[in-house]
């Protein structure tokens, strides 16, 4: 009886104690991730970020980008979980927010010796949209002075080529 419960504690203590242990550290400043890389090497990690760009078909995969706001992340993704991605980042647009699962890579042998993550699982945190972005009224300023600089230039132009050619 007691050898039978001694082997019940244990095998809880490993079920549950394995979760925990596989557990993907989670990433959102991609500087971390960069400089921690040598340590981290063929690591299983869940990286969050912004997507960006364009997504580049590669057969039955795509490359896809995503940023921190300072640094961005190559993602080898299958083009099925591409297809969820509806906004990327880029002028006057926020891109989807995902949450990528993966593996990293520091230096990948498939990929040429680039950094970058083969995603297994992809989920959109948050839907991106259109941004209005306002011109500051100094920009407004500037462009009205300049219009009005290069008319005065083109005017007196033509009128300086009509009097010599008179």
């Amino acid at each position: 009886m007691v050898k039978t419960f001694k082997t019940i504690i244990l095998i809880c203590i490993l079920v549950f104690s394995f979760p925990i242990a596989c557990m993907a550290k989670e990433y959102s400043n991609f500087t971390e991730l960069i400089e921690n890389g040598k340590k981290i090497d063929n690591a299983k990690i869940t990286l969050k970020g912004e997507a960006i760009g364009e997504s580049m078909n590669r057969g039955k995969y795509s490359w896809v980008n995503i940023s921190d706001g300072s640094n961005a992340m190559g993602i080898w993704i299958k083009n099925e979980q591409v297809k969820s991605i509806k906004n990327f980042g880029k002028y006057g647009y926020k891109g989807d927010l995902l949450k990528i699962n993966g593996t990293f890579n520091r230096a990948c042998v498939e990929h040429g010796g680039d950094m970058d993550i083969h995603a297994s699982s992809v989920e959109i945190i948050e839907v991106g949209e259109k941004v209005i972005i306002p011109i500051s009224n100094n920009k407004k300023i500037i462009a009205t002075i300049l219009t009005l600089i290069t008319l005065t230039l083109i005017f007196s132009y033509k009128k300086f080529t009509k009097s010599i050619s008179k």
